[in-house]
């Protein structure tokens, strides 16, 4: 398909320091595009770069396969339209004249409006809401009318590529989902272009069919928002604890902010669950709120603990539903062990298909680790269906250093 957009080792700097370093990546015609990030990682220097607004120290930008720097300012303005960050108008406009200057690639030096003209731009103002907003003074209106009536200027221009800078900040979330889904219908029907800028990672989720991730001046990531939007990626560049699930509406990633990591200190121990059927939802969700580096298995995919597993990112060690533990998994979950300074066992019952867990567990002891296991009703003994050798394990993991804890709390404020 044909690339509407391609970057190749763009370097950018205000002097000495470079804001954007080796950046590469192409966008097809037709992608609606996010670019993400914390502040000052780089996102709004990128989009100026791509809009000729800035120019870069060296690399190369091509706009629909030609070099940016072979258009001159009037043809480049017939292919990209910016909205920009800052929506202030210096004079006192009507809203109507300030939508209708984005006709003005069309026209020559003192060439008047003509009726094609004066047709973009009613077009425009009826697609974002502010036809009936035309003869109001464009300094005499809300912020988020404002930002819509500057929308509207960039559709005016009629190109096939739109560039963005924060178009919802200023917008209630009703206008908010009313212009990216403007801009999602452009992009399908008109087969435009959008690139933005945006701060809210689940509406870049929902509206993107490619995200770019920046930070510190470089790509992170770039892809399909399932493939940008994990926990790895985001708690690295956010530094935020979060869950990640899927919006059962839209079939995106979605986000659930947690925890600022900066507001505890991060601790270095690396605890190793064994659980199952869900027993293990409220320890591994509170010690990885808490900071542990957490890792579970053996578990069924599927399995209610897996499910948080997956939302938190964790490593975990997997069977397919229903399978029992294997061999090559017990190995894999002794390894895991050996690499953990803590076991937890969560009280689930065992039959044949489970009782490697509880070996594993048990071996673990045996070679001087923490091993601890939450029994809330004082009845994990109760879950033996291996006649009775479950029962023996554990017995004899108590005469080997196991500690119970009835109370997920105390043992988390007991690890710390």
């Amino acid at each position: 398909m044909k690339k509407a957009v391609e970057i190749k080792d763009l370097n950018f700097g205000y002097g000495e320091t470079l804001n954007l370093k080796d950046v590469s990546f192409s966008i097809k015609k037709g992608d609606f595009v996010s670019i993400i990030g914390p502040n000052g990682s780089g996102k709004s220097t990128l989009l100026k770069n791509i809009a000729s607004i800035l120019r870069p120290k060296d690399g190369l930008i091509k706009i629909d396969n030609k070099d940016i720097e072979n258009y001159n300012s009037k043809d480049l303005a017939k292919k990209m339209a910016l909205v920009p960050q800052n929506t202030n108008i210096a004079y006192d406009f009507s809203v109507f004249d300030v939508v209708l200057m984005g006709r003005s690639p069309y026209l020559s030096r003192f060439q008047r409006e003509r009726d094609i003209d004066y047709k973009k731009t009613k077009e425009a103002l009826r697609l974002t809401d502010t036809l009936h907003l035309s003869e109001r003074n464009i300094n005499y209106i809300s912020g988020g009318e404002r930002q819509r009536v500057i929308v509207a200027r960039a559709l005016a221009q009629d190109t096939d590529i739109l560039l963005l800078d924060e178009p919802t900040s200023h917008l209630d979330i009703n206008h908010q989902i009313e212009i990216l889904s403007l801009l999602k219908k452009l992009n399908k029907e008109k087969d435009m272009t959008i690139i933005l800028v945006l701060h809210d990672l689940n509406l870049a989720s929902r509206f993107s069919d490619k995200i770019v991730l920046v930070n510190e001046g470089t790509i992170l990531a770039k892809g399909i928002p399932e493939e940008v939007i994990t926990y790895k990626n985001l708690e690295k560049v956010y530094n935020l604890d979060m869950v990640i699930s899927t919006n059962v509406y839209t079939a995106s990633p979605y986000i659930i902010p947690l925890e600022s990591k900066r507001i505890y200190e991060k601790k270095r121990k690396k605890v190793h669950v064994i659980s199952g059927g869900g027993s293990g939802v409220e320890v591994v969700s509170k010690l990885d709120k808490k900071g542990f580096k957490v890792s579970m298995g053996v578990i069924n995919r599927g399995d209610s603990d897996w499910d948080i597993g997956k939302k938190l990112s964790l490593n975990m060690i997997e069977e397919m539903p229903f399978n029992g533990i294997t061999e090559e998994s017990f190995k894999e979950n002794i390894k895991e062990i050996n690499n953990s300074d803590i076991v937890i066992l969560t009280s689930v019952p065992y039959g044949n298909g489970n009782i490697k867990n509880l070996e594993a567990a048990y071996e673990a002891l045996k070679i001087n680790k923490e091993v601890y296991l939450i029994d809330k009703y004082n009845e994990y003994e109760k879950f033996d269906f291996v006649k009775g050798n479950a029962t023996k394990i554990l017995k004899e993991m108590k005469k080997n250093g196991l500690r119970v804890y009835n109370d997920i709390d105390k043992l988390i404020n007991d690890l710390n």
